[in-house]
Formats: C-alpha cells, structure tokens, sequence
C-alpha cells in the first residue's frame, strides 16, 4: 500500500478558516461547489476520509476541519515515528470546498479513520458500514491485493461499503509513468523475460547531483484471492541491479498457500517489495520464476514510485492499481497530471478534476495529483448527497461537465485561425518540448498546426488547468502557455516568444487522426 506523495506541511493556517492552501475559495467557486452549497438542505451528510496519515490534526479542529470531527486510530497501532499528514491535506481540502467556513461547515459530520495497514482498513470499513456513512474518501491506492479487474482481497472490502450504500471516491492513482505489465515466459536459469536489456526492466534515476532517488519497487501477479487468507502457490521474486548488472537489493519471500502461515520469510501474498536509495543513473529490474508453475494466462506487473524516477517502457494504458479498478467506485483521475493513472479497458477513470493546490506562505509551492482531485470531488460528492440522499454513483456522475474530442465550444472566427490545410487539425510532435508546453501534452494536449502556426488543442476549455486563476476579459481572450505558466492575452496582442496558445476544440472541425479516449466527464457544475 502507498500513500500519494505529499510535501509535509508543517504550517500554521494563514487564517481561521484558511488551511495551508490559498487557491481553495477559487477552485470552490469556479468548479460550481459554492453554488451547490447555497443549494444544500437542512440534512446531515455522514463522511469518512480513510488515509494513513493525520499527523496534527488536533491543532486544526475548528479552524480548516469542522470542531467536531472525530479520528480513529484503529485497532492497530501506527509507528511511532510515522508523522504523515497526507490525511489531514485531504480532509482540509474536502473541508474547504465544501464550506467557506470548515470550521463549521454546516452539515457536514467528519470522520478521520487512520487505515495504517489491511487490518485498520478492515475496520475502518467495519465501521463505516455499521454507522451508515453516505461518503468515503479513500486517496490511495494498493500496489498488490488486486489483479487489476475489480477483484482481490481489497476490492472485497470496498465492495462491502459500496453495498451499504456507500458512495466510495478512489483517487486513480500516481502511477501512469511508472508501471509495467507482461506475460510471465519462463527462459533460461528461471529469469521471466522482460523487455530490455539481460532481459531486465530498465529504470532510470534522475537525482539532482549529489543527491539519491528514493525507490519503491513492488513486483505483483495475478493471484491474490478475494479472501485475504487464502495464500498462494506460485512464487516469483525480483532484484534490483545497477547498470553493471550488480545487485542492488532484492526480495526473495517464498510463498505459501497455508491460510495459517506465519513463518519467518514466507507470505501468502503474491507480491514482493524493494525499497532502496538509489544514485542517479541507470537500473534494472528483474524477475526470477522460483515455483515453476505459471501458465500462459498468468500475468505480472511491476509498479515503481520514488521522486525522479522514469520507466521507459511503462504501460501508459493500463496502471491502474487496486482499489482505484473497482467498477462501482467513483474513480477520479488529475486532468493536470501526467502521472494520473488510467485503465482503457475498465474505462477508468470516471472522471477527471482539477488537482493543483497552492501554499499560502513562502513561495507559494504548487502540489498536484490524483489524491487532491478525488478530495475536490468527494467534496461535491457531499454537498450534492446533503442535497439529496438517494443521491447514485450514476445519478453524480449525470450531473458532471462533458468534455469531447468531437464536439467544440469556441467557434473559428472566434479564433481567428483555422487548420494548415483541409478540413481537420493535422496533429505534429514537438521534440523536447520545454516543460510548460510538456505540461499541457500530458494533460491530453495535441500539438496541431494552423494557419497561425501551432498551437495546443484540448476537449476542454484550457481554464480548467489552472481554475481560479485564469479569468477572460473577452469571449475570444487567449490561453497562453508560458515559462511562467498559463497566461490570459488579448487576442489582438503580441505573446512572448516560445509560448503558445492553448484552445478548446472548435466548434467547426477537430484532429485528422484518431485518440485513444474520445470523450469523458471532469469535475465542475
């Protein structure tokens, strides 16, 4: 299990009811959430955000959390040392966009269940499911306890709330660079073959000079069980190499299909874990058939997380990890973030929300990720089920904007340009695009040529990149992305040199070429 990775913040409120984050009134208001707020009847709505960490909660009860919140710690007890807030940052968002008091926010009964490990995440459903909450919020994901088709161990307790009526938000997940799947084809000295070199998954770390990339390895197969007791019989173990083919660190647990195993270096889970630091340069993983007993429907995956950390050869159409694969979960993906994951073939995620938030001291640090995004969605998840209790999974998504590759807003003489040449954008690559223009690419720009040379087109309006933010003074204002970010220009003014313009897809015409998802729906009323 992983949490997203979120900077610490160890920060004082910037005011009563403010938290650590100065754009949440604008994303609040420009995604609709204040509206609905307005809306909202006289009834409770019962939420729980399950995460692993909540460390300084107490000190902002009242303030960006509502005075009566509650936390369980669960049964089991956390590390002692282990001081993650990323629990706290999710209900201080869903706190704040909800309410523009999160102090009080009316309505809102919050629960903090602390789902350090299988068994406080057991019981926190336990829990959720005897007191009848209407919402959870659960911003992680599991590297193993599922094969990636709604099942496991780990959907079989989701699935548990989602039966009791619960309405389950799942962030999608980080991992859309960094995962690898593959058939499990036994060669010579037992090593399973995988893609690259000495038949290795080559891994590169990008670590500033003088520095290490932290690196999570988890090497998962196809066998976990809807019971978590149930163990297996098929064991595959991983190393971590250098590029000298020198072993950095391994896992070799042996397992076992004993529903009463306990032995030391044994585990009924098919999966194996590496955790190291790593110097910058290249790596390679490999993977070792210890049982001899995979068929040709066995399959594995290889999911990588660490600061600096890229994968060449990731599967950029299937890295979606359990829960985030559950069918009647509501699964939300980051519009603004390349690494979101995604499932083309559960068509998954949902939908996908806005996810930058910005500090309200120093600098003004942006973070962003899938787990902010499901929080600004588990907000409006509460405020319309506050609205109306019998509130559905479809009966929310209904209500969400559309955003499609074959139908536009802006109109070309809005524009004033049209494409190159016929009847449709022709779609160009850009080598070693800068990082602003990579940024937009990744969250589904295409780079397309114009008569007015080229520019970045979306299937929705570029504003949602940056909401709250970006505000037209005219119909046909530009979108601008710049080295300083997205930019609002006057049509008829000059942009600075390297920057270009980011539109909707008009209304007349779209790309010449196919796209793998055509249309979905993003966050906003």
């Amino acid at each position: 299990m992983i949490r997203f990775i979120f900077l610490s913040l160890l920060l004082a409120a910037s005011g009563a009811n403010a938290g650590p984050f100065k754009n949440l009134e604008d994303i609040r208001q420009n995604l609709g959430l204040a509206k609905l707020e307005l809306g909202s009847s006289n009834r409770k709505v019962k939420v729980a955000v399950l995460d692993k960490g909540f460390f300084g909660f107490q000190k902002e009860l009242g303030r960006s959390l509502p005075a009566s919140t509650v936390y369980s710690p669960g049964p089991l007890p956390s590390p002692e040392d282990l001081k993650i807030d990323h629990g706290l940052r999710m209900a201080q968002m869903l706190a704040g966009l909800y309410s523009r008091d999160p102090g009080r926010s009316e309505g809102l009964e919050l629960s903090l269940y602390n789902v350090f490990g299988y068994s406080n995440f057991k019981a926190a459903i336990d829990d959720v499911v005897r007191k009848r909450f209407d919402v959870v919020l659960y911003s992680e994901v599991w590297e193993y306890g599922g094969n990636g088709d709604g099942g496991g161990f780990i959907n079989a307790q989701v699935n548990r709330a989602i039966r009791a009526g619960v309405l389950w938000v799942n962030a999608a997940g980080n991992f859309g660079r960094t995962t690898y799947n593959g058939s499990i084809t036994t060669i010579g000295e037992n090593w399973v073959r995988l893609p690259d070199q000495n038949n290795g998954l080559k891994i590169t770390c990008r670590a500033p000079e003088k520095r290490k990339c932290p690196i999570r390895v988890v090497l998962s197969w196809n066998d976990f069980k809807n019971d978590s007791e149930a163990g297996t019989n098929k064991d595959l173990d991983v190393a971590l190499l250098d590029d000298m083919m020198n072993v950095v660190q391994t896992s070799t647990l042996k397992q076992s299909a004993d529903r009463k195993e306990e032995r030391p270096g044994y585990s009924k889970y098919p999966r194996e874990i590496i955790e190291a630091q790593i110097d910058g340069g290249t790596f390679f993983i490999k993977v070792k058939d210890a049982s001899r007993n995979f068929t040709s429907r066995d399959r594995l995956r290889i999911s990588v997380d660490g600061q600096g950390i890229e994968m060449a050869r990731a599967d950029l159409d299937e890295n979606l990890l359990t829960p985030a694969d559950n069918r009647e979960a509501i699964v939300v993906g980051a519009i603004d973030s390349e690494k979101s994951s995604r499932s083309l073939r559960l068509g998954k995620p949902d939908l996908l929300a806005p996810s930058s938030v910005i500090l309200d001291q120093g600098q003004g640090a942006e973070f962003r990720g899938s787990s902010n995004a499901a929080a600004f969605t588990a907000a409006a998840v509460a405020l319309l089920k506050r609205r109306d209790p019998r509130l559905t999974r479809g009966g929310f998504l209904s209500q969400l904007r559309g955003f499609s590759w074959s139908e536009g807003n802006m109109s070309l003489q809005t524009l004033r340009f049209g494409p190159h040449q016929g009847g449709c954008f022709t779609e160009g690559q850009w080598q070693e695009a800068p990082p602003y223009i990579q940024q937009i690419l990744n969250a589904g720009g295409k780079l397309v040529q114009t008569t007015a040379g080229w520019r970045i087109m979306l299937p929705y309006d570029p504003v949602l990149l940056a909401p709250g933010r970006l505000q037209r003074s005219r119909p046909d204002d530009m979108i601008v992305a710049t080295e300083s970010g997205l930019q609002v220009f006057s049509r008829y003014g000059m942009i600075p040199q390297g920057a270009a313009e980011v539109f909707q897809r008009p209304l007349e015409m779209g790309l010449c070429g196919r796209v793998d998802v055509t249309s979905g729906l993003m966050l906003g009323f």
